[in-house]
């Protein structure tokens, strides 16, 4: 399931702030929450809380569910388009290696599997199960973002997936942090109570990708190349740096396989677009000698990098930001589509935004408008 990224703080603020004139400073008093909190949510820098949710809707006169809703499609996006999604693929290609980066030897002996906890819209990373049931279980959580609770996080993921699996073995909880700072936001996992009768305490096998160096990756497993973008700094000197990409792509071919080669230069390419911003697609394109463009990584890109050509207008209301959401993850809508969406009432919007979510093409739409107003024997 491929869902565009819209972070809803952006939408907020496209949507309602700057179609209101109101001020971001004026508009935190009024919901009674800090500016400074209220700000990185507006900036995409942290989750919209359910409780935010209820404040909006009730200022907004929305339903909590539309922004609980915008919040979980936001989540599940960048699950899919982030790097989560690419080192679960690396798993699946370079498992042995990506093991040792946490100090397991595994020699084949285990096998990556992504498993989603639906029912607590919990997700691990990777999940790799030995082939012997004896040997432990490796859970592995990638970080790329700023998130105070990642160690929490990271132990309810490990709980729910042992109640999932109904398993009560040995396991080795590692996080990979993209980068220094997104280590250092972590809090210390730590829960007790004032009588000290209970408590909860622990550590995971942690790695800073950014601490290392390429020849670090190397000395552990060759094929750990394919993360060298991590171990630079994100204002490391544009020149030098396309350099170093061509020497990676080089490197690359003579390690990997022709079966993975391209793939691997996919994942290669996304990573070094979410390191460095510095550079834009022709240009990774340029580095790389290949056509970025027909690989999914390139897709993706051209579908972001016309979302944000787009010139901004001032939209209203829920169905504008329904077509908004549409078009970020199918591309142009047809006149006719725009029209129905239009024409659909305020009740049946959240259940179509909600719908949204699972919708895999436009055909989903349109058979789900079938069922709701075809087969109620309604038109629009």
């Amino acid at each position: 399931m491929k869902i565009h990224s819209v972070h809803p703080g952006k939408i907020l603020k496209k949507f309602y702030i700057d179609s209101q004139s109101l001020s971001i400073k004026d508009l935190s008093k009024k919901i009674n929450i800090s500016h400074a909190k209220f700000t990185n949510i507006i900036k995409g820098k942290q989750s919209l809380t359910s409780e935010l949710s209820f404040k909006l809707a009730q200022y907004f006169q929305t339903s909590p569910e539309f922004w609980i809703q915008l919040q979980l499609n936001y989540d599940l996006s960048e699950k899919s388009k982030g790097t989560d999604d690419p080192f679960y693929k690396l798993m699946n290609i370079i498992g042995d290696a990506m093991l040792k980066l946490v100090g397991v030897e595994s020699n084949g002996e285990y096998e990556p599997r992504a498993i989603v906890l639906k029912e607590k819209r919990l997700f691990p990373d990777i999940v790799a199960f030995p082939k012997n049931r004896n040997d432990e279980i490796v859970i592995i959580e990638f970080q790329g973002y700023k998130e105070p609770m990642m160690r929490y996080i990271m132990s309810s993921k490990i709980t729910m997936m042992c109640t999932h699996e109904k398993y009560t073995g040995p396991i080795i909880g590692a996080i990979v942090y993209t980068d220094k700072e997104y280590k250092n936001a972590a809090l210390p996992f730590k829960i007790s109570s004032k009588s000290g009768k209970s408590w909860i305490k622990g550590e995971f096998i942690e790695i800073d990708l950014s601490s290392y160096s390429e020849n670090d990756l190397l000395e552990i497993d060759q094929e750990l190349l394919i993360l060298a973008p991590f171990t630079l700094p994100k204002n490391y000197p544009k020149d030098e740096y396309i350099q170093k990409c061509r020497q990676w792509k080089q490197k690359i071919d003579k390690i990997y396989s022709k079966q993975t080669v391209h793939e691997i230069t996919d994942i290669l390419s996304l990573f070094i677009l979410n390191r460095q911003k510095q550079f834009n697609r022709k240009e990774v394109q340029a580095m790389f000698n290949f056509d970025i463009s027909n690989t999914k990584v390139g897709k993706e890109l051209l579908a972001e990098g016309k979302k944000e050509g787009k010139k901004e207008g001032k939209k209203e209301g829920k169905k504008e930001i329904i077509i908004y959401l549409f078009e970020n993850r199918f591309g142009r809508l047809p006149v006719k589509m725009k029209k129905q969406i239009n024409q659909i009432d305020t009740k049946l919007l959240d259940e179509l935004a909600v719908s949204l979510l699972n919708f895999g093409s436009i055909k989903d739409y349109y058979l789900w408008l079938d069922k709701k107003f075809i087969g109620n024997n309604k038109k629009i």
